[in-house]
């Protein structure tokens, strides 16, 4: 795997983005699932994710775990 896209940006994989938000896989796994972490598929079971991708949702979720009242909902719940 190239750890670079066409355009220079690194890429991470589900395991290294698993270590920097202390989940498991699994996790990582569900949340690109979901569309609440924004990432592409490498193989038909093999999850990348572009490193600003990752800190942008780092950033949301922290605004989130920061925020007023937020508490109890799921992460793709904005209403």
């Amino acid at each position: 795997m190239n750890p670079f896209t066409a355009d220079g940006e690194r890429v991470l994989s589900v395991h290294t983005v698993a270590i920097r938000f202390g989940v498991s896989d699994r996790t990582v796994r569900l949340w690109a699932k979901k569309g609440w972490l924004p990432g592409f598929k490498d193989g038909p079971k093999i999850w990348r994710f572009r490193a600003t991708a990752v800190e942008a949702f780092h950033a949301r979720l922290s605004n989130r775990r920061r925020g007023t009242g937020d508490h109890g909902r799921e992460l793709g719940d904005d209403s």
